[in-house]
């Protein structure tokens, strides 16, 4: 489920400009064409990402002739090129051709899916496309970063028909299984068939970790003959593996087959006499990828502290097809085990933090702001609202008229306003616990103005809540240029409040 409402779109522009420069070619005319080539990068991406929407609302005539009037600009200007130096390299000319036109076809391999999420109209890849499956045995071709690009989005058109089999409902790692099915049915050739194996296989590790994949990564192992990927899946592999050793990992809550896990970090002194604060971080990724493994270093710092330190596998996308409704559910479910089970841990049950970046934000509020979503097997007894509230760039407002969470709902049949009972900035009320908000200005990912309107508004309401404004900074503030401000801000709140 790509989205483009809450992550910013990515904008792929011609990567042969780098081929080239990487083989150090200096060359004046090329140095010109290169030039003149970002220029147009420069003209296209304000056009086509500053009208992304009403571009892939547009019938599949009108948006053919869009992208091929764009197109049609870098290849009179390669063509020019050519013609006026006729003794140019010409597998760096071959090169810029394929990467030209597949950067363009990687638009039209995409228009379905934006196409049913702005018009709700289902579409189907157009059929010129198919000239391109001759090249798909092509490893020559691989060092082209606009045809890797498209291999992606080709696959990932697929495995969006490959899910609606029922074999894979129920199934953990959807997207990874379906994708690594089709590629034996499209590609032949071993070295392209071993590079796109690796390369889901190791992104996947990398997003969303090796619970439930070690028959996928056996396979892999015996079955690949490059052994640099082998080495690396395996290397990687084992580093995941012992990441889960030396801490607690418990199923919180079991449902549609899934175990859900959540993983504790307890003191190694640990007094029984005096109970402890609990931190919980619900990590980031759209809902649809991220791993509890992000937070085990900090768990693990807290541990160190004399606090037990927790972090939630909760359902994404990705790995079981789910919607953000499921996921808040399970962080509802993560904080009433906790209070369940606060005696076996020596948990402290007034003193239950909870921590959460992007979306992972977004589930940390929703504990304490969502009533309706609730899984049937809790016990409700137990509250899911945590004792205090640590967000850092999350998501206000999941309403979105061309989310793909409502064009999720409506694959559901489901009413898409349901999207409201999820987000925020639609839920607010008194009575809430401390709340520590810190959101950069420059947030290209969630607009600053939803997280200020909720600070606003929640003040009305009376509650305490803190609000901390990076001024300039972008969305992952937890990390690099802003990370050390930012725990530093979120170390003097919790002194504040005598944690």
């Amino acid at each position: 489920m790509k989205k483009i409402s809450i992550l910013t779109i990515c904008i792929v522009m011609f990567s042969l400009t780098n081929y080239a420069q990487e083989l150090k070619l200096n060359d004046s005319a090329f140095e010109k064409y290169l030039s003149e080539q970002e220029t147009l990068n420069q003209s296209f991406a304000k056009y086509f990402y500053g009208n992304f929407a009403q571009i892939y609302s547009s019938n599949e005539s009108k948006f053919i002739s869009i992208i091929d009037s764009l197109r049609q600009s870098y290849t009179i200007l390669l063509s020019r090129f050519e013609k006026e130096n006729p003794n140019f390299d010409k597998s760096v000319l071959f090169k810029e051709s394929k990467d030209i036109d597949y950067a363009f076809d990687k638009f039209l391999v995409e228009y379905p899916y934006y196409h049913e999420r702005f018009s709700d109209e289902k579409k189907t890849i157009n059929k010129r496309l198919d000239d391109n499956l001759k090249d798909f045995n092509n490893p020559e071709l691989l060092n082209i970063g606009s045809y890797v690009e498209y291999l992606k989005a080709f696959l990932y058109y697929h495995s969006k028909i490959e899910l609606e089999n029922d074999t894979y409902k129920k199934l953990d790692n959807q997207q990874l299984n379906a994708t690594l099915n089709l590629i034996p049915k499209y590609f032949s050739n071993k070295i392209v068939i071993d590079y796109l194996k690796f390369y889901y296989l190791n992104n996947h590790i990398e997003n969303l970790g090796i619970k439930n994949i070690d028959s996928l990564y056996k396979d892999f192992v015996i079955n690949c003959k490059d052994t640099s990927y082998v080495n690396k899946i395996k290397s990687f592999y084992t580093e995941e593996e012992n990441g889960r050793k030396g801490h607690l990992i418990k199923t919180y809550k079991t449902v549609d087959n899934y175990y859900l896990e959540i993983h504790l970090f307890l003191p190694e002194n640990d007094n029984q006499q005096k109970k402890r604060p609990v931190i919980v971080y619900f990590n980031g990724g759209s809902w649809s990828e991220g791993k509890p493994d992000w937070s085990f270093s900090a768990c693990q710092t807290f541990a160190n502290k004399g606090w037990v330190g927790v972090t939630v596998e909760y359902r994404l996308a990705y790995r079981q097809g789910t919607l953000p409704f499921e996921s808040v559910m399970d962080a509802k479910s993560a904080i009433r085990w906790l209070r369940q089970h606060a005696d076996e841990y020596n948990i402290d049950t007034n003193k239950i933090v909870a921590s959460g970046n992007s979306a992972g934000g977004h589930l940390v509020l929703a504990t304490a702001l969502v009533e309706n979503w609730n899984e049937k097997t809790d016990s409700l007894k137990y509250s899911p609202v945590p004792n205090v509230l640590m967000v850092n760039s999350g998501v206000y407002d999941l309403t979105d008229d061309n989310s793909w969470i409502r064009q999720g709902l409506r694959n559901r049949n489901q009413d898409e306003n349901l999207v409201k009972e999820i987000s925020p900035n639609y839920l607010i009320k008194k009575g809430l616990p401390p709340i520590l908000i810190i959101h950069g200005t420059n947030d290209k990912n969630v607009p600053f103005s939803t997280a200020k309107e909720f600070v606003d508004r929640m003040k009305l309401e009376g509650n305490e809540i803190e609000f901390h404004v990076l001024e300039g900074a972008g969305h992952f503030i937890w990390w690099g240029q802003y990370g050390k401000q930012v725990s530093e801000i979120r170390s003097k709140f919790l002194e504040k409040l005598e944690y």
